[in-house]
């Protein structure tokens, strides 16, 4: 098992490590496609592979994003092996939180410009070098946050939030004790 778990590293650090040709014909970059990370179907680590998609575009009402950091939770776990109820077909881009700079927005978008450092929601899709996602799932990360701490903070402190205040019902004055947390991973 441990070498399984060794093999599986090393295959992992050389799809990250893989550089273009150093003959520069083949390595003009299309800027019509992109990397990201497929999940070919439900699984195992090996159901993940890095490939080519299309570059995606802004549609109305919406910011695309260069991807600089994404998180990495339980619920991504949850779907990689199609434990989930209604799991999505694949294959599919996994990931729902992501961090980066904003590249371009859709018509009626406003409140971000090119350049401005955000967070944000996606509905699956944040394993990918760019992506596009509605203005209401954008936020503009603190200037003393990281790429990687804004893309572990979307989706915890979601549920975090979710859990004190509307199933907890914490009010001011009430106490609670944290007995057991952990998560959130970052991917760069």
């Amino acid at each position: 098992m441990a070498k399984e778990g060794t093999e599986i590293a090393e295959e992992t650090e050389q799809m990250i490590d893989q550089k273009e040709p150093d003959n520069p014909v083949c390595a003009v970059v299309d800027s019509k496609e992109m990397r990201a990370v497929l999940l070919t179907g439900f699984g195992g680590i090996n159901k993940l592979k890095v490939t080519k998609k299309p570059m995606p575009e802004p549609q109305g009402g919406e910011v695309k994003i260069r991807v600089k950091a994404c998180g990495l939770n339980f619920l991504d776990l949850m779907v990689r092996q199609g434990n989930i109820d209604n799991p999505p077909k694949t294959p599919l881009v996994p990931g729902f939180e992501c961090s980066g700079i904003v590249e371009s927005v859709g018509e009626n978008t406003k409140g971000f410009e090119i350049g401005d450092r955000v967070m944000a929601f996606v509905n699956y899709n944040a394993w990918a070098e760019v992506v596009c996602t509605p203005l209401d799932f954008v936020h503009k990360i603190p200037d003393d946050m990281t790429f990687p701490e804004a893309a572990a903070f979307s989706m915890n402190f979601v549920a975090a939030y979710m859990m004190l205040f509307e199933v907890a019902n914490l009010r001011e004055g009430m106490s609670v004790l944290v007995h057991s947390a952990g998560g959130a991973v970052v991917s760069l």
